[in-house]
């Protein structure tokens, strides 16, 4: 059998449209996606993806959507002579679930086909790494190995086909995390929650978590107070960590987190990590979104919540109308947290004393 990479497989290796030209008139209305929509999928959105003896991958039938799926639920029906046994059984299952659900009947060869498969991923012979044996063969305890699951998406893969995998990755992250550079902890956390995407098991918990989460701590700003402390002797550096906040909203917590790792290497301060700092990971990640993300405020004397300025904007309108104009009382009423955000430190500690009756 050729290799897998020379084979025509799917509407994106038919360059001639030979397979096409006998299927369209099944479908006229059928939309092809393009190259760059192609690209921008993720790999759980194609039936099969084929890891090759040289550690490249390549992605065959899409199914994103009803017509892609469409497409290579036909394809498959035409094509899958081509491939290994094994590699067609994890396409024609992948398939036949997409057909079930986007409503398509697969065709024949998909239901004869079809095997369970607990991912997409197919090794092909002769591969360097075998499948069966990525677990002893990724010895973990070795760190230059961690890192390679960090730095190459490929890599965590083939460490991780299925949920045995995973879980084996987050028990070692446990028990090993502590011993690694910060920045390889965050990437092979991530890497793990990547994968465990992938493979429709949701969110990892526990010390992955803390190192890779889409959510950000509510403490991020005393985290960047505590850090400005320690550069009071340098006053661009105190800058630097006052404002660093205000781009939260620009970053993901993921790029924000590595951002002040570079920022704390340049000002020296990692060599605090663990003593009189967090890390900036641990400072930037949360396991679950923080409710109060945006809208919480503190006072000089204590903080001031969005239910408490919600009502009180009603409660203490004329109040707040004497000092600052009916208008701007209006608005607070009618968007509160919003308003109350957008104005300077001087006027909400005013409101704040208001609601407290020291004004």
């Amino acid at each position: 059998m050729l290799k897998i990479a020379n084979q025509i497989l799917d509407v994106n290796d038919d360059i001639d449209y030979a397979i096409m030209k006998k299927i369209a008139g099944e479908y006229p209305g059928c939309n092809v996606m393009s190259a760059d929509e192609r690209n921008a999928l993720r790999n759980h959105q194609f039936a099969l993806t084929v890891i090759t003896k040289q550690a490249s991958k390549m992605n065959k039938y899409p199914i994103a959507d009803h017509d892609s799926t469409w497409l290579s639920n036909r394809y498959f029906d035409m094509t899958y002579q081509r491939l290994p046994e094994e590699a067609a059984g994890i396409a024609a299952y992948n398939i036949k679930t997409a057909c079930a659900k986007f409503k398509i009947e697969p065709t024949k060869s998909v239901k004869s086909m079809a095997k369970t498969a607990s991912s997409n991923i197919y090794f092909e012979k002769g591969n360097t790494l075998k499948s069966t044996n990525v677990v002893s063969m990724y010895d973990f305890s070795k760190l230059a190995q961690v890192d390679a699951i960090g730095d190459n998406y490929t890599q965590a893969q083939y460490a991780m086909p299925n949920a045995a995998h995973v879980k084996i990755a987050c028990e070692y992250f446990e028990k090993n995390a502590s011993k690694m550079p910060v920045e390889t902890r965050h990437k092979y956390a991530a890497a793990i929650q990547r994968r465990s995407h992938e493979l429709g098991l949701g969110v990892q918990k526990g010390a992955v978590n803390k190192y890779a989460s889409d959510h950000y701590s509510p403490m991020v700003d005393a985290h960047l107070r505590a850090r400005a402390s320690l550069v009071e002797a340098r006053p661009e550096m105190k800058s630097l960590y006052e404002k660093i906040g205000s781009v939260k909203k620009d970053y993901s917590p993921s790029q924000f987190a590595q951002l002040l790792h570079g920022i704390d290497k340049k000002a020296g301060l990692d060599r605090y990590y663990g003593s009189h700092l967090t890390n900036p990971f641990n400072a930037t990640f949360a396991s679950e979104p923080d409710p109060y993300a945006g809208f919480r405020y503190k006072s000089a004397s204590r903080e001031l919540l969005p239910d408490e300025l919600k009502n009180a904007m009603t409660a203490y309108h004329s109040k707040i109308a004497e000092h600052f104009g009916s208008t701007m009382a209006d608005e607070l009423r009618r968007e509160p947290v919003a308003i109350f955000d957008s104005l300077p430190r001087d006027a909400k500690e005013i409101i704040v004393g208001i609601i407290d009756g020291q004004l």
